[in-house]
C-alpha cells in the first residue's frame, strides 16, 4: 500500500509539473516571437488585403511590410498597416502579434 502511495504522489507530481510548463492559454512569452513562424498580411489604405508570404520573427514580418510599402510608393504616414500571425497549434493565424 505505501509503494502504491508513493507511486500515486509522483504521477500526480509529474503531471502537475508538466501541465505548469504548457502553454494553454496559447501566449508565448515575449523573447521567442523572434523564433517563430509568421504570416504576413498588408492592408492597403483602402483596406485591401495581401498576404505576402510566411518569414520567420516579428521582425521580420515588420521589415517585409515595410519593404512592401516602399516598393508601393506608400510612406509611413500613408494608412497602410500589416499584421503578423503566429502559424502555431495546425493554425494559419493562431495569434495576431502586430
Amino acid at each position: 500500500m505505501r509503494k502504491l502511495t508513493t507511486t500515486l504522489c509522483l504521477t500526480i507530481a509529474v503531471l502537475l509539473g508538466m501541465t505548469a510548463c504548457d502553454d494553454s492559454d496559447g501566449l508565448l512569452p515575449l523573447s521567442e516571437y523572434e523564433n517563430v513562424d509568421v504570416n504576413v498580411y498588408f492592408y492597403f489604405p483602402n483596406n485591401k488585403e495581401i498576404f505576402l508570404g510566411s518569414t520567420r520573427g516579428a521582425r521580420s514580418c515588420g521589415n517585409k511590410s515595410y519593404s512592401y510599402a516602399r516598393q508601393k510608393d506608400l510612406g509611413r504616414n500613408d494608412g497602410w498597416s500589416y499584421i503578423c500571425c503566429t502559424i502555431r497549434k495546425g493554425s494559419q493565424c493562431y495569434e495576431k502579434i502586430r
